[in-house]
């Protein structure tokens, strides 16, 4: 089968989008079938590739269009183009731009779609991006989210039953990674990965440990973004310079010795969360893990018994209140503060995160994939089965 990934987000370095694109096909290649991408960028260039078919990024380029009318039709032709060299069975489009292009191509070819999208729906009811997504939901011919909570959150905002031809599959992690060894003699460390954005809570989780700020510990942020400026205000003003370290952007190798070093994981997102690639690289390395309970998470940190992750549910009415979820996280904290990387406890909790990474490698991700791309070409449209009012947004389902 020869599947493209008509992906918005592959030219973005670093970003879980393009991780899962190189990941899904090196492990779809590996099971036989052929990948192909076409990404919709800011720039036209070739792009190195896992998968067995080409890949490269274009620029959309009709200035007498405008490029919310444009773009579909643009991408539907830059499809067609890679049909005529090599026929296409199946398109994944990773996105709604994405899905608006492929749908425009399955009426010029037949070639049908699996829409992927990347996040949950947050716009209200009218806003255009909210008609889009019914529009291809009603039309596609399979549908993917990232998790069972993503995608049963996904219809339930446009009122509507979860058909058959729609499945929940997580991204995957590599188990076992190769790590450092832990440093002797220092203060726990917690490690935390993630964009700096307010969405991802990074915020409160410096609120919560200035709580417990006279105990022994460190906290290491690893990421970028456009609130670096107040997150290191906050530092500054709790008092916190030395204990909390920004390090930016990291390397690959430089990650993994910061995965083998830490006592812990730390990541709070207060939205719909609809897997986290943080979360499945900690639990990959074996990193106990403290965790809101947003969107999908629970069900990606589903160790036996619980046993290594600390999830903390978010309270309020349609946003997350962070003063009635501070005491919960502060708990939480210092319950694994007091679990040392190394100690009989900790490996416990270790072997368990472990056991549930062996069970969402890439290679049972893509494995669903497949499966839903193949029933796809034999699978007409469902239109949406509306089931009541579309339910208003939040952060937490």
């Amino acid at each position: 089968m020869h599947v493209v990934f008509l992906s918005e987000h592959f030219h973005k370095r670093p970003s879980g989008p393009r991780k899962a694109c190189l990941e899904l096909a090196r492990a779809m290649e590996q099971q036989g079938h052929r990948v192909s991408l076409i990404g919709m960028a800011p720039r036209n260039e070739d792009e190195a590739w896992t998968g067995s078919g080409p890949a490269c990024l274009r620029r959309y380029a009709w200035r007498w269009l405008p490029v919310r009318l444009g773009r579909p039709r643009f991408f539907a032709r830059e499809l067609a183009r890679l049909h005529a060299q090599s026929p296409i069975d199946a398109v994944l489009a990773m996105g709604l731009e994405a899905g608006a292009a492929a749908l425009r191509f399955r009426a010029q070819s037949g070639v049908p779609y699996v829409l992927n999208p990347r996040s949950y729906l947050g716009e209200a009811v009218g806003h255009p991006k909210f008609s889009l997504a019914r529009r291809l939901t009603d039309q596609c011919n399979g549908f993917i989210a990232l998790s069972p909570a993503a995608c049963k959150a996904w219809f339930a905002r446009l009122g509507s039953e979860v058909p058959g031809l729609a499945r929940g599959i997580f991204n995957g992690c590599t188990p076992g990674r190769p790590s450092g060894p832990p440093t002797a003699h220092r203060e726990p460390m917690i490690l935390s990965v993630g964009m700096l954005r307010r969405t991802k809570g990074h915020h409160l989780v410096i609120r919560a440990l200035a709580e417990l700020k006279r105990q022994p510990w460190t906290l290491l942020i690893a990421g970028d973004g456009k609130e670096r400026a107040h997150l290191e205000r906050d530092i500054t003003r709790l008092g916190l310079t030395s204990k909390v370290k920004l390090a930016g952007l990291v390397d690959r190798g430089e990650l993994d010795a910061l995965y083998g070093q830490a006592d812990f994981f730390c990541l709070f997102p207060i939205y719909f969360e609809a897997c986290g690639n943080a979360f499945l690289e900690a639990m990959a390395a074996g990193l106990p893990i403290v965790a809101s309970q947003a969107g999908g998470v629970p069900e990606v940190l589903a160790t036996e018994h619980g046993r290594g992750v600390r999830l903390v549910p978010l309270r309020g009415a349609a946003d997350v209140d962070e003063d009635l979820v501070l005491p919960d996280l502060v708990a939480a904290l210092a319950d694994q503060l007091a679990i040392r990387r190394g100690t009989p406890p900790w490996t416990a909790q270790s072997i368990a995160l472990t056991r549930r990474a062996e069970t969402l490698t890439w290679q049972h991700a893509a494995q669903g994939y497949i499966e839903v791309l193949g029933q796809a070409r034999l699978t007409a449209p469902q239109p949406l089965r509306i089931s009541g009012p579309p339910r208003p947004p939040r952060y937490s389902l």
